[in-house]
C-alpha cells in the first residue's frame, strides 16, 4: 500500500498538469454544491449572462457545418480512450494511463458544466413564471386528459414528411412569440436540426432527440414520424435556450407548438401530452374508458410510434435509461427520468393560471 502511495506521489510530481486537473475536479465538485443552493445566482450570472454569450458563439459556429461536431467528437473521444488504455497496458504504465484518462474526463466534465450544465441549477420555470402550485387530484387529471384527447381528435390530419428548414423557421418564430408573451429573457442562437451520421446511436438508446452541450447542436432521430418531429425539435431547442430539466423543455415545446398557426404543430403537442397524462391518471383510475374516446387515426399514430420503438428495445436501451436516470439525479433533477412526465403538472398549472393555451 505504501509503495502504491509513493508511486502515486511520484507521478503527480512529474506531471503537474495532471495534479492541477485533479485539483480542479475537486474544486468543480465544491462549486456544484454551492451553485445547487444558489439558483438566483446561477440565473443572474450564468443563464442570463455567460451562457447567453456562449450559446450565441458556439451555436453560430456549429450551425455552419452540415455534420454534427458532437457526434464526431464522441467517436474520436472513444477511440482516444481505447488507444490510451491499450497503450497503458502495452507499456505497463497502468497508473499513469489511468491518471491521464482521468485528466481527459475532467476536462470534458468542466467544459460540460461551463458550456451548458450549470443551467440545471437555475430556478425552476414555475418560479420564473409564478405559476400557482397545484396538487392534481383525479378530477383535475381527468379534465386535463379529456382536454388533450379532444384537442388531439380535433387537430388530427394526415401528415407527410416535413421540410426541416420550414419547420425549423416556424418553431423559431413561435419561440419569439412565446418568449415575448411570457417575458422570458431573450436568447439568440442558431440550432438547425441535424441527423446523426450513425442513426443507431439514437435508435438503440431509444432517444428521439438530443441537445449536444459541448457545441450547442440539436440532433433528431432520423426515424422520427411526422407527428413526433415538431414537438421533439421544439423540446431540444428549449434545451438550447438553457432549460435543462426535461419537464420544462417539454412544457416550453408544447407552448411553442400551440402558439404556431400551423395545426399540424398543435396536433404534435396534444399527441405528446396524451401519454404522460394517461400514465399519471392511471394511478387513480382505469383509463380504458377514456382510451375509447381517442379517434382511430390517433390510435394508429400511437401504434406507429410503438412499432418504431419496439424493434430497438433491448439491453442497450435498458442500460441507457438507467444511466440517464443516474445522470439526471446527479444534477438534482427530482425523479430522474420520471421528470419527463412532470410536464403534466406544468401544463395543469399553466391552464389553471391562464385557462387556455
Amino acid at each position: 500500500m505504501m509503495s502504491f502511495i509513493r508511486r502515486f506521489q511520484t507521478v503527480l510530481q512529474k506531471h503537474f498538469a495532471l495534479a492541477w486537473l485533479i485539483l480542479s475536479s475537486i474544486t468543480l465538485f465544491g462549486l456544484l454544491r454551492f451553485l445547487a443552493r444558489s439558483p438566483q445566482l446561477v440565473e443572474l450570472w450564468y443563464s442570463r449572462g455567460l451562457y447567453k454569450w456562449l450559446t450565441r458563439v458556439l451555436s453560430s459556429l456549429s450551425a455552419t457545418l452540415p455534420f454534427s461536431l458532437s457526434e464526431i467528437s464522441l467517436y474520436l473521444a472513444i477511440l482516444a480512450a481505447l488507444f490510451w488504455i491499450v497503450r497503458g497496458i502495452w507499456r505497463r504504465r497502468f497508473l499513469r494511463s489511468a491518471l491521464e484518462l482521468l485528466a481527459g474526463v475532467t476536462v470534458l466534465v468542466l467544459w460540460f458544466y461551463f458550456a451548458w450544465g450549470f443551467n440545471y441549477f437555475r430556478p425552476k420555470i414555475e418560479q420564473q413564471l409564478q405559476l400557482a402550485k397545484v396538487e392534481p387530484d383525479s378530477l383535475t387529471l381527468r379534465e386535463n386528459l379529456l382536454w388533450c384527447i379532444e384537442s388531439a381528435n380535433e387537430t388530427w390530419q394526415p401528415l407527410s414528411m416535413w421540410n426541416l428548414r420550414e419547420l425549423n423557421d416556424e418553431i423559431e418564430r413561435s419561440y419569439s412569440k412565446v418568449y415575448q408573451e411570457m417575458s422570458l429573457p431573450p436568447i439568440s442562437g442558431r440550432w438547425p436540426p441535424k441527423f446523426p451520421v450513425i442513426p443507431a446511436t439514437l435508435d438503440y438508446t431509444l432517444t428521439s432527440g438530443i441537445f449536444g452541450p459541448f457545441f450547442h447542436e440539436v440532433h433528431l432521430n432520423s426515424h422520427l414520424l411526422p407527428m413526433e418531429m415538431p414537438i421533439i425539435l421544439a423540446h431540444e431547442k428549449a434545451h438550447g435556450r438553457g432549460f435543462a430539466r426535461e419537464s420544462e423543455a417539454s412544457f416550453l415545446a408544447v407552448l411553442v407548438c400551440l402558439r404556431s398557426p400551423n395545426r399540424a404543430l398543435h396536433y404534435s403537442a396534444y399527441f405528446s401530452l396524451i401519454g404522460p397524462f394517461m400514465a399519471r391518471y392511471h394511478r387513480f383510475a382505469n383509463t380504458d374508458s377514456l382510451t375509447r374516446l381517442i379517434r382511430p387515426e390517433v390510435i394508429a399514430d400511437f401504434d406507429s410510434v410503438q412499432s418504431r420503438i419496439e424493434k430497438y428495445m433491448g439491453r442497450v436501451a435498458g442500460l441507457s435509461q438507467k444511466g440517464y436516470d443516474l445522470y439526471l439525479r446527479a444534477n438534482k433533477v427530482e425523479g430522474g427520468v420520471e421528470n419527463y412526465t412532470d410536464v403534466v403538472d406544468l401544463v395543469i398549472r399553466w391552464r389553471g393560471s391562464h385557462k387556455a393555451f
